[in-house]
């Protein structure tokens, strides 16, 4: 029987329409093919609304776009997954939002909530103490986390971190998931997910997040 082809999906992409970005969704998409992903998913902060533009550019390339957003809680930033606008209606937007009631709410409306980037580095004691990278405190409490992102594209060069997130994820139960986290074209892929099916619908990435049958990537 043949292998399953593996299925890449960037799944932390930011545009202009995250307020800090000059990044047109034409050319995300477009850098997106060039690196060969196979699907991206963008995550503009503080409201899903901002990324419907990315809906007309579902008809006329050949890659799955998924939408999603990044907000801000008391426990860091989170990344949300397989909510819909009509249902959603930007919850969260413009405040800080509960970690764990954020958590919850998306779980009741068959989504999943994942913590972005949660780490931190402290130094070490004495001298000779160096730098030690650890997992954000403010995550460890929390309920019904389904996974958190290991690879985050902006330390693609720093192994540690992926390191110790990726223990942290194993000895947790939970899924690791990859994302480039990027601001401009260039650094779409820079970290993605790899899904060992397709993934097209938004129902798909739930259901393939929950199964944790993905691992990430980073170049």
């Amino acid at each position: 029987m043949a292998k399953k082809r593996q299925f890449r999906v960037d799944l932390h992409v930011h545009s202009k329409y995250s307020g800090e970005s000059l990044a047109e969704p034409k050319d995300i998409v477009e850098s997106a093919l060039d690196k060969g992903l196979d699907g991206i998913c963008i995550t503009e902060h503080g409201s899903l609304y901002a990324s419907r533009p990315f809906e007309e550019l579902k008809k006329k390339y050949p890659i799955a776009i998924f939408r999603g957003v990044e907000l801000a809680t008391d426990a860091g930033h989170m990344l949300v997954y397989g909510v819909e606008d009509e249902i959603w209606k930007d919850w969260g937007r413009n405040t800080l939002c509960n970690a764990q009631e954020l958590v919850n709410r998306v779980r009741s409306l068959g989504g999943v909530v994942v913590p972005a980037h949660p780490w931190h580095i402290s130094h070490g004691a004495g001298d000779q103490g160096g730098l030690i990278v650890g997992v954000d405190d403010r995550i460890t409490s929390l309920d019904n986390l389904t996974a958190i992102e290991v690879c985050n594209g902006k330390q693609a060069g720093n192994p540690i971190v992926h390191e110790v997130l990726g223990a942290f994820a194993k000895e947790r139960g939970l899924g690791s998931l990859g994302g480039s986290d990027a601001h401009i074209p260039e650094n779409v892929g820079k970290a993605c997910t790899v899904f060992r099916a397709p993934v097209y619908s938004i129902k798909d990435l739930v259901n393939a997040l929950m199964s944790k049958n993905y691992y990430p990537q980073s170049s």
